[in-house]
């Protein structure tokens, strides 16, 4: 009976203790807004949590580990708890009704999808709100909200799946 229970406990802890996949990114970032850097020279956006790392042209290392990951800065030393990566997408033209909602400052993730907005200077707290996104050549465009006013557009952008 003690045999029998050593095994299955060594069972369990062997199906816990199996590697993470992790990896590690080198990037070069700037800070582009509350808990948004952008990296340099890329159409990739890194959401944090909690940061205010003012980066311009830093380097810094993206551990990724499949759910989440860490944002470490070389020059400061300081360490960010990172949301995800966001690629820009390449959004065909044209004005689409959607639902947009404000998950931190000039970022709106768009209602039934993937996809999230970057905006400048926009103070919107939408909710679920009716809206019209109006995207022109080059991605840049206008997120006018139905109760709210408008906000410039800088990119239409959908998560990543690091490896």
């Amino acid at each position: 009976m003690k045999k029998a229970a050593v095994s299955i406990s060594a069972a369990l802890l062997s199906l816990f203790a199996a590697p993470a996949f992790a990896e590690n990114y080198e990037l070069t970032v700037t800070r582009k807004g509350s808990n948004v850097y952008k990296v340099d020279s890329k159409s990739i956006i890194v959401r944090t949590r909690y940061c205010y790392v003012y980066a311009y042209s830093e380097e810094a290392i993206l551990k990724w580990n499949g759910y989440g990951g860490e944002l470490i800065f070389f020059d400061s030393k300081d360490k960010c708890d990172v949301k995800g990566a966001y690629g820009e997408t390449q959004q065909n033209p044209g004005k689409f009704a959607i639902k947009a909602t404000r998950e931190d400052d000039d970022w709106y993730s768009v209602f039934g999808t993937d996809l999230f907005i970057r905006t400048n200077g926009c103070f919107s707290l939408a909710m679920s709100e009716d809206s019209l996104l109006t995207i022109g050549p080059g991605g840049y465009g206008r997120l006018r909200f139905n109760n709210s006013g408008d906000c410039m557009v800088e990119g239409v952008y959908s998560k990543l799946r690091l490896q």
